[in-house]
């Protein structure tokens, strides 16, 4: 099947599951799921082609690049597809949403396979149409409101910077459009920032990450997972072209070099850092459970933009398999948490415990996916993560390196806050009768916590595709020799460690199996000051998790709080315009219709 046939499927799939879901919404909501699995098999099947299909504005290549980003994209949908069937009675607009949700899968689609400037800007905006219409169906409009401000503002940034290099070049070509910018330094840095500050808006990079927690916090549970797994890579996709693709390697070569690397690229690295210290702080203070995923999106989003704009084999091996990992990780991680709100209703980690009882493989698939994201072994995050951290060390950028020590440091605090508080401590006397997922929610989770867990044993599988995308855009392949990670300050042997761990784990258990056990000791069964104590809830500790270490920020500066002054004080000004200009009061009438023939009489004199 041909890329276009593929992206038609997907949006005639689009047309029939609004028009079934009015019939039956279960219906509409197989639809969405056999269309995403079409599109992930046909994918899979362009894997090893190099193939130009369509013409002008629609035509597409496949690129080892775009095949790795669609992939990705296309496993959070398939994912996030099968909740869909349980969660359309609680949609409000349920046929709208599995026609925007088909939507946005084929303009992601249409993006990472465009092989021209203006392709790529209408399937960006395709997607993001799309998306916006599908957040207000959670539970805030004006979340919906600022990822489209913050949107727009990135569209508008990619649409300036591809309408001037048309007027110069006359083709909408990206390989060719790209290749003339490289040999106009003073061009290319601001093409380069005029396009990367779209990819940086949609990447949730600071300060334009205000809008991740908003929508992704009050999307509808369903949504989210694609939100934070799939289309904030969009904005990765739009970096890694402007970086690798120009190559900025070669348009700056005559740049100022810090530490090795263009001084347009070491702006990128730094912020990616602040996002990663930024993200984790803000982070850590979340009480809902949606927020703080999204919080560590911004954070893990720092360390792709830094793998991303090193700019060598290492770093951009790293930033790539972090684009996977993360999207895998957080994914399920979002699946949880939407499990944990259908059968509570509620994602607040201060209203939750104990659900380790009720949702054991729920637990599991949670456990599994902050290991990765925290980059720990044996799972992929800490391959990703190690790569990163080589390239920093190589270029010898101390201050970029302690940024990323701390997020890895930081990101095992946020993602244990919800394990602790929702999973373990004390079940609430209100979710007694709280069950596990029904089994088709189970299925995608534990199918994208395999993924990461085999890329985190078996690396060296994606690592060799990722050298053959740094090969197919003139970078120096990443070197692999079997099993081994090949590094500037050593090698990487990911299979071995992952059998070290699971030897450590099998002993670990037989010592705990074997050894005598304590008591049980029920909830009730305690006292404290020769009081007893009556209600267990007492001893649930989920409020102000890490107050101590709040305290040291707690009277930071709020990005969040200078920009939506901006914009009340933008609204302000518009309700003054809109009384100016268009108050139908007979005052202001008359007013209008003088200065308009005033201006008549005074053009007419002159003439």
């Amino acid at each position: 099947m041909s890329l276009i046939n593929l992206i038609l499927l997907i949006m005639v799939g689009g047309v029939a599951a609004y028009f079934t879901t009015k019939l039956n919404k279960k219906s509409g909501a197989w639809i969405t799921v056999i269309i995403s699995l079409i599109t992930l098999i046909v994918l899979y099947s362009y894997k090893d082609l190099s193939v130009v299909s369509g013409q002008n504005i629609f035509q597409f290549k496949i690129t080892p690049y775009g095949w790795f980003f669609a992939m990705v994209m296309t496993l959070t949908y398939v994912g996030a597809s099968f909740f869909n069937i349980y969660w359309m009675e609680r949609l409000i607009y349920p046929a709208s949403y599995n026609f925007l949700y088909l939507l946005s899968l084929a303009g992601t689609i249409g993006l990472f396979f465009s092989s021209n400037l203006l392709g790529i800007f209408v399937f960006w905006e395709i997607v993001v149409w799309g998306s916006m219409f599908i957040i207000p169906l959670g539970k805030s409009r004006k979340a919906s409101v600022v990822y489209y401000t913050i949107s727009t503002a990135g569209s508008f940034s990619m649409l300036f910077g591809i309408m001037f290099l048309y007027s110069k070049y006359n083709t909408f070509d990206t390989v060719a459009v790209l290749a003339s910018v490289a040999k106009d330094p003073l061009l290319a840095t601001g093409m380069f920032f005029l396009l990367v500050m779209a990819g940086l808006t949609k990447l949730g990079i600071f300060p334009f990450h205000i809008w991740l927690p908003l929508a992704h916090g009050n999307a509808p549970h369903t949504f989210s997972p694609v939100l934070s797994g799939g289309l904030v890579k969009m904005g990765a996709f739009i970096a890694f072209l402007t970086v690798a693709v120009l190559p900025s390697g070669k348009a700056f070569g005559s740049s100022l070099k810090i530490l090795g690397v263009p001084y347009q690229n070491y702006i990128l690295l730094i912020l990616g850092a602040i996002s990663i210290v930024v993200g984790t702080l803000m982070a850590i203070k979340q009480d809902d459970m949606k927020r703080l995923i999204a919080y560590s999106t911004v954070s893990n989003s720092g360390y792709i933009l830094i793998g991303i704009a090193l700019n060598d084999s290492i770093g951009m091996a790293g930033g790539l398999m972090h684009i996977f990992n993360h999207a895998m990780a957080t994914s399920a991680m979002f699946l949880a948490a939407a499990v944990v709100a259908y059968r509570t209703g509620t994602t607040k980690m201060s209203k939750l415990g104990g659900m380790i009882h009720k949702m054991p493989v729920t637990f599991v698939v949670y456990l599994m996916a902050i290991i990765s994201l925290a980059g720990i072994p044996p799972m992929g995050g800490f391959v990703s993560k190690w790569l990163i951290f080589q390239s920093l060390v190589k270029h010898g950028m101390v201050f970029i390196a302690m940024a990323a020590f701390f997020g890895s440091v930081g990101s095992f605090l946020y993602v244990f806050r919800p394990l602790s508080t929702v999973f373990l401590g004390q079940e609430l006397p209100e979710h007694k009768d709280v069950k596990e997922a029904p089994m088709l929610m189970l299925i995608p989770m534990i199918a994208i916590s395999a993924l990461t867990q085999y890329f985190g044993i078996f690396p060296t599988v994606m690592l060799k595709y990722i050298g053959k995308i740094e090969k197919s855009v003139g970078m120096i392949p990443i070197k692999i020799d079997g099993l081994n990670i090949i590094a500037n300050n050593g090698n990487l042997n990911a299979t071995w460690m992952s059998v070290v761990f699971t030897f450590g784990f099998i002993i670990a258990l037989i010592i705990f199996l074997v050894l005598p056990k304590s008591r049980k000791v029920g909830l009730m069964d305690t006292y404290t000051s020769a009081e007893f104590i009556h209600s267990p809830e007492l001893y649930h500790y989920s409020s102000n998790y890490y107050a101590p270490f709040e305290r040291l920020y707690e009277k930071h500066p709020k990005v969040e709080e200078f920009l939506f002054s901006i914009g009340t004080r933008v609204k302000d000004l518009g309700d003054m315009v809109s009384k100016i200009f268009f108050s139908f009061r007979p005052a202001v009438a008359v007013l209008w219709i003088v200065v308009i023939v005033s201006v008549i009489f005074m053009l007419g004199g002159r003439a």
